[in-house]
């Protein structure tokens, strides 16, 4: 039945006699096949002479997209697809853990207990947003962590981009706002020995939807569907592994500094007043740039220039989130 969903997942008819010819089998045997995706909740309609249609929806199924898929690797080796898990985080570490694959991917419809940074908690709600990780194997030296936060920031937003969503921003170190509202985190976790990164698991959380948002969150937080309909969040997923996969080679053959520019380019935090805290400290000044390490540049009310870690703090504008 699988090969018969892959066949409809562009979204246009497909008549029983091609069907049949492609699968090898009668059209009655076509038809009992798609009577049985019906009753499993599929939404599969007779066009007539022209055959069947999908209507997919916003459906996350991996039969829906991965055939569209441009990359090399990524999202092509193990898919772990669930309507509920935990956490996607958790599920591509114990992936790992069993040897799966550079490129190995988990994603759901809801997290029972997805996290974010420093400890937060991440909700998501069922529906309404991509909540999805991804497994890194980059044989990279463990001080260049940080560079693959700031890559996955960068690929998401330009896979928005390019999908018309306009006015995507990264706050540093990696969340991603859109009229001064947060629609998405990143939270990096790596496993590493003394020389090279043995795994980096990546999770990116995207508010899609109205209803991916708490109302006790609505002052600093939205969501993609805030200024219109977004784009499906099938088509986001393959676009941020594409530019992911991109972003990644680009860093190991040419190092961090090969991102910084575009980053720069996207960045919100950059040139503007900014209130730093810390677990025993607090202070506010202006964000100058980053280091070639990608910590951040705040010289503070004294005018001495520090040096600001993504691991230690939260950074925020003087007047709000962002």
């Amino acid at each position: 039945m699988e090969k018969i969903l892959e066949m409809l997942s562009s979204g246009e008819a497909k008549t029983g006699e091609w069907m049949s010819a492609q699968l090898g089998m009668t059209r009655t045997a076509v038809w009992k096949k798609i009577e049985a995706l019906r009753e499993d909740g599929w939404d599969i309609r007779s066009m007539g002479k022209r055959g069947y249609v999908l209507e997919a929806g916003d459906r996350l199924d991996p039969v829906l997209w991965q055939g569209k898929l441009k990359t090399r690797r990524y999202g092509k080796a193990q898919v772990l697809f669930e309507e509920t898990l935990e956490s996607t985080n958790q599920s591509v570490k114990k992936m790992a853990l069993s040897g799966a694959e550079d490129g190995s991917l988990a994603l759901c419809e809801q997290q029972t207990a997805g996290k974010g940074r420093l400890g937060r908690t991440w909700v998501s709600e069922p529906g309404v947003g991509l909540w999805q990780s991804l497994l890194l194997r980059p044989g990279l030296p463990p001080d260049q962590a940080p560079a693959l936060t700031f890559s996955a920031a960068l690929a998401m937003a330009r896979a928005l981009e390019n999908l018309g969503v306009d006015g995507v921003r990264i706050k540093w170190p990696n969340d991603l706002v859109r009229d001064g509202k947060k629609i998405a985190g990143i939270l990096n976790e790596v496993s590493c020995d003394m020389d090279t990164m043995e795994y980096v698991v990546i999770g990116i959380g995207l508010n899609v939807r109205k209803g991916a948002v708490p109302p006790s969150l609505a002052s600093s937080a939205g969501c993609l569907e805030d200024r219109g309909v977004p784009p499906l969040r099938r088509d986001i997923l393959c676009g941020y592994l594409l530019e992911m996969e991109q972003q990644v080679s680009l860093l190991s053959r040419k190092g961090m500094g090969a991102l910084m520019e575009m980053y720069r380019e996207k960045s919100c935090t950059l040139g503007n007043p900014v209130r730093v805290v810390g677990t025993s400290f607090t202070f506010t000044g202006e964000a100058l740039d980053m280091d070639p390490d990608g910590a951040l540049l705040v010289k503070d009310e004294t005018g001495t220039v520090r040096r600001v870690l993504a691991g230690d703090v939260s950074v925020r504008g003087v007047m709000g989130y962002v």
